[in-house]
């Protein structure tokens, strides 16, 4: 069962507040949800493109694009790669350079948090060609900076178990998790022609929602342009206002503790 379209954009919010959602989409045990990102500290003009909120977390892996020295064949597969981290393996249809699908640098490169213009390395997978990425072990979150936004951009989440065997666990694309074309999304980027970009972050709102393979398909004319790549591994489900695994529930014990103890709230700091 899917839950409604919940389409609301807010101003930017001040360190202490709540991260701004712009719109946000379930389907059973995964949710999407649309920020506008973060510029990172050592690159406050955006030119890297906007990554996660929870780029700094503890437990957050990060992959992008940038540094080609950290791009490794995987041994024994045809078009399949690793960008600095062995536990990810990017698996692409056809070789890479292939149907215009590559790791390149253009104007389609998804921008800043603020529609900067990102002069760094982006994937582009074109029609004709898609990208399985597998995962050594299941994540609870995967965000990536998502641009110049296509109906065609397709993302499926699957768990695949020991016999190679997948379940499903949810089919996102441009209209279930952006809503109708004429959306006020996070940025529009006039380097673009006007087209929308954000941040989005996908996560098992509850354990059967943990996967370990992710589907990105372009069908259709028009290029799916993704950057700056956050995955979480874990064995628990997600919790997005603290962007780390759920806590656990606290002993009966220790839930009077806490009363005792009066009014204490813990908020996370976003990230400038």
């Amino acid at each position: 069962m899917t839950a409604p379209f919940a389409f609301a954009p807010v101003a930017q919010a001040n360190d202490d507040e709540v991260l701004p959602i712009f719109s946000e989409f379930t389907i059973d045990s995964i949710t999407a949800k649309v920020t506008k990102g973060i510029n990172l500290t050592n690159d406050a003009n955006g030119s890297l493109g906007a990554y996660s909120d929870f780029y700094y977390n503890d437990g957050t892996t990060n992959i992008d694009f940038n540094d080609s020295s950290l791009r490794k064949a995987v041994e024994g597969k045809s078009n399949a790669f690793t960008f600095g981290n062995e536990s990810v393996v990017f698996n692409f249809d056809k070789a890479l350079g292939q149907s215009r699908t590559d790791i390149k640098s253009d104007r389609w490169a998804p921008t800043g948090a603020n529609a900067e213009k990102n002069t760094s390395d982006y994937l582009a997978v074109f029609q004709g060609n898609s990208v399985t990425v597998d995962l050594a072990d299941s994540l609870n979150y995967f965000g990536m900076n998502w641009g110049a936004l296509s109906s065609s951009n397709k993302f499926e989440f699957l768990q695949v178990d020991d016999s190679g065997a997948e379940t499903s666990l949810g089919l996102f694309d441009y209209n279930n998790v952006f809503g109708s074309s004429d959306s006020k999304l996070p940025t529009q980027a006039a380097h673009q022609n006007n087209e929308y970009n954000g941040f989005v972050h996908f996560y098992a709102n509850e354990t059967d929602g943990l996967f370990n393979r992710i589907k990105i398909t372009q069908e259709g004319g028009g290029g799916f342009e993704t950057d700056n790549y956050s995955f979480r591994f874990s064995d628990e489900s997600f919790d997005f206002e603290e962007g780390t695994d759920a806590a656990e529930t606290p002993e009966p014990g220790a839930l009077l503790g806490l009363v005792a103890m009066g009014g204490m709230f813990i908020r996370r700091r976003l990230m400038a």
